[in-house]
């Protein structure tokens, strides 16, 4: 989405949200600039701007700007305490004091409140202090295994390089072709990648979702550049 694509809506617009990092994009995610023109387009036309940030602790590594610097821009914000920072289950909706109070109010209404959750925020607040400052080294990794996928063939990463410790692999393969493979991975390397790949409009081509994180940052790029050739059938 662009300031383009906004600027062309006819009719009045009551909330935009934005979703950082974009997943179904591979991770993709606007500009600084761009990002704040479209936040800047929402004040302008009177809608709330609202930040989908569950994997806010990514989008800040790419944008090499501190997660509180990111969110100021928005008018609520929502993050995830276990994606990324490994924490238990949990999120965290901030924003002004009026809006969070009817958001206590529907979250006991729908059935979202549970007897206790002290255990949930203190596994939040340990990981957030623990894994925060390291959230630019899987981004370095991620790139690093981008740039060795270039050169395999039938592969294609999205988007490349990435914005993010995440990307989208494009393999030219079946789904048959890929499932077969990937037990054969598991069978004789002992390696268990993707259960499934996700399927495109072209049947010859799949993709999967490579989020780079703890286990992939104990390979080496060339390492993993091997195991999606194998998926890929090269």
């Amino acid at each position: 989405m662009t300031i383009s694509d906004l600027t062309a809506i006819g009719e009045p617009a009551a909330a935009l949200l934005i979703e950082l990092p974009q997943r179904d994009l591979g991770g993709q995610q606007p500009a600084w600039e761009e990002l704040q023109a479209q936040v800047e387009w929402a004040r302008a036309h009177g809608a709330a701007a609202h930040l989908d940030g569950a994997r806010l602790w990514e989008s800040a590594a790419g944008y090499g700007r501190p997660p509180a610097e990111i969110a100021a821009l928005f008018d609520t914000v929502y993050v995830s305490f276990y994606k990324d920072i490994g924490a238990l289950p949990g999120c965290c909706v901030a924003g002004p004091a009026g809006i969070l109070a009817e958001v206590r109010e529907w979250r006991q209404r729908m059935g979202g409140t549970l007897i206790g959750l002290w255990p949930n925020a203190a596994s939040a607040l340990t990981c957030l202090r623990r894994r925060l400052p390291l959230m630019p080294a899987p981004l370095s990794h991620a790139r690093a295994i981008a740039a060795v996928l270039g050169d395999v063939t039938g592969v294609r990463v999205v988007p490349n390089p990435p914005q993010v410790p995440m990307m989208h692999l494009l393999l030219d393969t079946t789904q048959d072709r890929f499932a077969a493979a990937v037990r054969h991975l598991a069978a004789e390397q002992g390696i268990w990648a993707w259960p499934k790949a996700m399927t495109t409009i072209d049947p010859g081509i799949q993709r999967v979702e490579l989020s780079v994180g703890d286990a992939t940052c104990t390979l080496e790029p060339d390492r993993v550049s091997e195991i999606i050739a194998a998926l890929a059938g090269r």
